[in-house]
């Protein structure tokens, strides 16, 4: 993990296929089963986010999730706060990794942005591995 400028970047291995991880990170109605506590987010339109901080700040940011290459980001026109980047990458069956950069509010210090990206990145490993695995079709049924 690396910090510059407010900018953390991390990555981890998932113990669940690049699918059903990006299928969790695209489920925008239920961010706060991985997203740690201190950032509330609520969906605020087809492609936007309202994000309300542990600061008691409310910003807007703009979604933007590419299906092909299991990329999204979120960014402002106005501020490069509270912007980033998560990929999913295939590794494997029932394996894949996440690549996450994010940029935090001015004044936060690095280590608190990593500390929050690692709980993330951990929470999002726990609910991916519990995730049920993939079927094989036709099931056949006895």
């Amino acid at each position: 993990m690396t910090a510059a400028h407010g900018t953390s970047t991390c990555a981890r291995a998932m113990p669940a296929g690049a699918e059903v991880v990006f299928d969790i990170v695209t489920d925008l109605d239920n961010l706060s089963s991985w997203l740690p506590p201190g950032v509330e987010v609520e969906r605020y339109g087809p492609d936007l986010l309202r994000l309300w901080t542990h600061r008691d700040e409310v910003v807007e940011r703009r979604i933007a999730i590419d299906w092909e290459h299991l990329r999204v980001t979120w960014a402002s026109e106005a501020t490069p706060t509270y912007a980033g980047r998560l990929r999913v990458l295939r590794i494997a069956p029932h394996r894949s990794a996440v690549d996450l950069r994010l940029t935090g509010p001015e004044g936060l210090p690095r280590h608190r942005l990593d500390e929050w990206a690692d709980r993330a990145l951990t929470a999002l490993a726990a609910l991916a591995g519990a995730e049920p695995r993939d079927v094989a079709w036709p099931a056949t049924v006895h």
